[in-house]
């Protein structure tokens, strides 16, 4: 038997040479890398320079054998302890529980690097639980045979930031942590909890995927014990400090799958993400807007083979409604065997289904059966041009009902091309099976087409003609200058004026007046109508309100579907980097939303929007930041409202023309003009300041190339005057009828016009009493005659003004939006100034002459 002390010692020794921790022997974190081979004799020992290793071995006499067989022995016996171990902990072991996680659960995620600490200094090699956070989504899939599974990946805010984790990452909070989170932040804790109230805390245009750093089983052990975790440490901060900035990382592509998102209050919303790279970046540059925006875009064809049965029985009814509609208005003919065609020369129909958004937030089906107009023989030889009524039409109906104070209706036709003209072509089509039904003849049956119904190339026109035909019966007469306004005259006098866009119509006239009432009834009971709104109603996407001083036009809410473009914080630094076909794109999707808005009620947007649009082909970094800039100062004044003055009756109204040039401020090199026209008093002429209604107005690239700023400002003033004569001609022919179309200047002559420019060249050569075509432009000078002959033939002023008296300086340069917002802070009024001495702006200024903020310019 040997010795305790010798068996205890050699069995320490063989553990230590054969147990491995990460890789290396117990024996070498004793006693260095120099311990990780062994001698010639087996042994793992210190090498001893002092006696041969032959001295230091046992004898032959049986002690290295007994040292050998102990040492097999211990190390048998160590083998078989290391495997009951292994079997021991995988009997015991139990997979980490995985939670079904529900958005707005409160839980904590696993991270191996804190918020406070950069990359390259985590802080230790052991990860700990962070926290509270709020769950926002989860991510699911739909395996092979379409049922929907957990996804991978689940969307969590913490105070501003968006954070993508793995489902291994969290733990639900504790009771405790719950009771702790609400007693720090009471004002949180609201019930029910909504995809607003969290999503709306989320700051900037980026997240941060942290669902790589999923921690091993022992990790997740040790974090949950609190003797081992070490926790974080409180302290009191006594004074303020900012709130926390989400931490800056590269934008990631969200994975392909379906996110669901919390009931709210009234109703559950499931956003399933867009497949497109385009829609994926929206929705994480502004979740909450993207959110709203969806519900709106939800009209998109869907499919009866992928609906539920609520869905189905939804559909059908509005088929039947649409199926009602078609029988209703009598658009197919019952044709007899012996008068039906070949089964190639009838088109074909087939049914759209959308979800429609309803003002309170709920959806319901939509059904539209249309035409299959592309397999129609006639397609290529059919008008398709239909008219529709423009944006100066609409300011001058506008300002014409508030000059005489009437009321304004607003009117939308119900199924509008269905109830058209009889068709006057021969076409034959194969209805829907339902439709069939209701006509009573077996599926598939060939009739002939009484209606430009839905689908048709030409059915707007139609349409059209339908709504003139009818409208001329009644005795209102088409304008010239609008195809798609009509005036109501009697002896000469305008009683009313009809304008239309498709099937929204705009009836402004005077209540009470019988005969304008009679005329509405009329109308009224030859289509059939959804609505009728007045006061406050939207025409073709503008709020347009009825008020005491005339009418005010905005757009509230549109700016929150257009989103910026999201550019990661490796990009910003180097702004010179040309985009790529995606962004450009997206450029182009953005300046257009913004260009919109900027035509409809935001003229101080025109110029930039402009400048930017001739960008976009070779466009880089610096212009998307600049875009968004540009996004976010569109919005924060979205809800600027545009004032259609109601002047007094007796108040004779005029329209002046502001023009003003940029030479030479585009990329090309082309120059850039600005065109304001306004519905003024004419006492502006002798200096005072009035109401000014914008009626129309232009900041575009001039045609052709300008040589000098003088060439520029002659383009513009020449454009300018131009529109002018349009807005006078239209004004001139609503106020006292048709004009002699073979002597135009008549009608124009009798409406007061005047041009304002800033350029002293321009008008120097237009005050003269002959124009001399002389100097080193001539092209320029022969440009101006025709202003020239407007001056003689309808009395045209022209007036000069310096360069912060200019309106229209607002609509030629990038960032020159101080006269407009001095015009929009003075009620939408402005004044012409008189300066004999012709003194220009910077010169005023170092005289100290006139300050522009007493209204003096």
């Amino acid at each position: 038997m040997c010795e305790p002390d010798s068996l205890l010692s050699k069995t320490f020794q063989t553990r230590n040479q054969r147990t491995t921790s990460d890789y290396h022997l117990f024996g070498v974190y004793a006693y260095g890398n120099h311990y990780g081979a062994p001698d010639e004799t087996g042994r793992f020992i210190p090498a001893c320079h002092s006696l041969p290793r032959d001295i230091l071995c046992e004898t032959s006499e049986g002690q290295f054998a007994r040292a050998v067989k102990l040492r097999s022995e211990a190390e048998k016996a160590l083998c078989e302890w290391q495997a009951q171990q292994r079997i021991s902990r995988a009997v015991h072991s139990k997979h980490r529980p995985c939670y079904d996680y529900q958005p707005g659960e409160l839980v904590f995620y696993w991270r191996f690097q804190d918020a406070q600490k950069g990359r390259r200094q985590p802080g230790g090699k052991h990860g700990r639980f962070l926290g509270p956070a709020r769950v926002l989504a989860t991510e699911s899939r739909r395996d092979d045979s379409g049922n929907i599974r957990p996804g991978g990946s689940i969307w969590i805010v913490k105070g501003r930031s968006l954070l993508k984790c793995s489902p291994e990452q969290l733990r639900r909070a504790s009771e405790r942590e719950e009771l702790l989170e609400a007693m720090a932040s009471p004002g949180e804790q609201q019930a029910p909890w909504t995809f607003h109230t969290v999503s709306e805390r989320i700051g900037g245009s980026q997240f941060e995927d942290v669902s790589g750093e999923v921690p091993e089983i022992s990790e997740w052990r040790r974090a949950q014990r609190p003797e081992e975790e070490i926790q974080p440490a409180r302290y009191r901060v006594r004074q303020k400090r900012p709130a926390d900035a989400p931490a800056q990382a590269e934008a990631d592509n969200m994975e392909q799958e379906e996110t669901t998102f919390p009931p709210d209050t009234s109703n559950h919303a499931r956003l399933r993400e867009r497949s497109r790279s385009r829609g994926q970046q929206r929705a994480w540059d502004n979740l909450g807007g993207f959110f709203v925006g969806s519900m709106r875009r939800r009209a998109v064809e869907l499919s009866e083979r992928r609906m539920s049965p609520q869905e189905l029985e939804a559909f059908r009814g509005a088929k039947a409604i649409e199926v009602k509609n078609f029988v209703a208005s009598k658009a197919f003919e019952i044709l007899p065997d012996h008068l039906k065609p070949d089964r190639s020369q009838a088109i074909g129909m087939r049914w759209i289904l959308t979800w429609k958004l309803k003002e309170d937030g709920t959806r319901k089906a939509k059904a539209r059966a249309v035409l299959l107009g592309y397999q129609d023989g006639g397609y290529e030889h059919r008008a398709t041009t239909s008219p529709v009524m423009t944006r100066q039409t609409r300011q001058l109906l506008l300002q014409m009902a508030s000059w005489r104070q009437w009321k304004v209706q607003k009117g939308d036709v119900t199924g509008a091309f269905l109830q058209s003209r009889t068709y006057p072509d021969q076409l034959f089509c194969i209805p829907c099976p339902e439709i069939c039904s209701a006509l009573g003849v077996p599926a598939g049956s060939i009739t002939k087409v009484q209606r430009a119904c839905y689908g048709l190339v030409d059915a707007p026109l139609e349409w059209y003609r339908s709504v003139d035909e009818f409208l001329q019966q009644l005795g209102f007469e088409r304008m010239w200058s609008d195809s798609c306004c009509w005036a109501l005259r009697e002896e000469g006098e305008l009683r009313g004026l009809i304008s239309g866009h498709v099937d929204d119509f705009l009836f402004a006239g005077k209540s009470g007046d019988v005969l304008w009432e009679s005329k509405l009834q009329a109308i009224k009971d030859r289509f059939k109508w959804g609505d009728w709104e007045h006061n406050k109603f939207t025409q073709c996407g503008v709020v347009v309100e009825q008020v005491e001083g005339g009418f005010e036009l905005s757009q509230p809410s549109y700016l929150d579907n257009v989103n910026e473009i999201g550019v990661n914080a490796n990009r910003r630094k180097n702004r010179e980097e040309t985009t790529s076909e995606r962004e450009r794109t997206q450029l182009r999707a953005l300046l257009g939303g913004i260009s919109w808005h900027a035509q409809q009620v935001a003229p101080y947007l025109s110029a930039e929007v402009g400048l930017l649009l001739s960008e976009v082909t070779r466009s880089t970094v610096d212009t998307i930041i600049r875009a968004n800039i540009l996004l976010a100062h569109a919005k924060s004044k979205q809800n600027h409202r545009m004032k259609i003055h109601s002047f007094t009756p007796e108040t004779e109204i005029m329209f002046v023309a502001w023009v003003d040039a940029a030479n030479c401020n585009r990329p090309d090199g082309g120059s850039t003009q600005g065109i304001f026209i306004g519905a003024t008093d004419a006492l502006i002429m002798s200096g005072q300041v009035c109401d000014v209604t914008p009626i129309t107005w232009h900041s575009q690239k001039i045609d052709r190339s300008c040589r000098s700023p003088g060439s520029a400002e002659a383009q513009a003033a020449v454009n300018g005057e131009d529109n002018l004569y349009s807005t006078r001609f239209q004004w001139s022919e609503m106020r006292y009828g048709k004009p002699d179309l073979h002597a135009p200047d008549h009608a124009v002559e009798r409406i007061s016009g005047c041009v304002v420019t800033d350029s002293r060249n321009v008008y120097d050569k237009l005050e003269t009493e002959v124009l001399v075509i002389k100097g080193a432009e001539k092209r320029t000078s022969i440009e101006l005659l025709a202003l020239k002959e407007s001056q003689a033939n309808t009395q045209v002023q022209m007036r000069w003004v310096h360069s912060e008296a200019q309106l229209a300086n607002t609509l030629t340069k990038s960032g020159g939006q101080r006269e407009y917002d001095l015009y929009y802070k003075m009620g939408h009024q402005w004044r012409l100034v008189e300066d004999e001495s012709m003194m220009s702006a910077r010169r005023r200024k170092e005289q100290g002459k006139e300050e522009r903020g007493a209204c003096k310019f």
